[in-house]
């Protein structure tokens, strides 16, 4: 299993049709991405900054299907977005199928960092049609995956802090001792989006077993 490590500058984010959107997170002051979701042609990223994003701006960009406050706390405003990478094509959907997982992505003052974590194969189909939208992704990093598989670090930072405190509450005891509701009132998050973490961070952490 390989892991490619690219980047993508503000203009290769622009051709794949993420540009503006980017840049107005970038501006609002980015603390963190959680991609809930990425099938390649389409996502479903949770981005959290540190200022209240134009919600004007966020209804122009073609990329934006559906947008969401989820979160408002003081200097902490957490969105949950449906994207479409307009600039890439829908066929990228398969290839990304191959994909073994990828990772969280990390925005720059220049550009936005992503991981893909798969065969060679996998990976070289999937970087092809960044290639054929007029990109040139800048690889960072090709080698073997050097994920622990023998500890928490298969989890982002938002999954940990979600699966630990539906541990802490009793949500794996039996009989269960707190609902999803409860432990998405504990973080003040909403329950589809705690829902969501538990699922991918259960999956993340089986995944690094039982391909051990």
């Amino acid at each position: 299993m390989r892991e490619a490590i690219i980047t993508l500058s503000d203009s290769e984010l622009e051709a794949v049709g993420f540009g503006g959107l980017v840049s107005l997170v970038r501006d609002a002051g980015v603390r963190e991405i959680q991609m809930l979701e990425d099938e390649g042609y389409t996502c479903v990223p949770q981005v959290e900054v540190e200022a209240r994003l134009d919600e004007d701006a966020l209804e122009t960009f073609e990329c934006v299907d559906r947008w969401e406050l989820v979160t408002e706390k003081s200097n902490t405003y957490v969105y949950l977005f449906e994207l479409t990478a307009t600039g890439l094509p829908p066929e990228i959907d398969d290839d990304f199928d191959e994909l073994i997982g990828t990772c969280s992505p990390t925005v720059s003052d220049r550009g936005m960092l992503l991981s893909f974590v798969g065969s060679q194969e996998a990976i070289r189909n999937v970087l092809r049609h960044y290639e054929a939208a007029g990109t040139a992704p800048a690889l960072q990093k090709l080698a073997e995956y050097e994920g622990d598989r023998n500890s928490l670090d298969a989890l982002t930072d938002r999954q940990f802090e979600v699966i630990r405190t539906a541990y802490e509450m009793g949500f794996y005891e039996i009989p269960r001792e707190a609902s999803t509701e409860d432990v998405a009132a504990a973080l003040d998050l909403n329950t589809a989006t705690v829902s969501e973490h538990l699922q991918r961070a259960e999956r993340n952490l089986l995944t690094q077993q039982l391909t051990a």
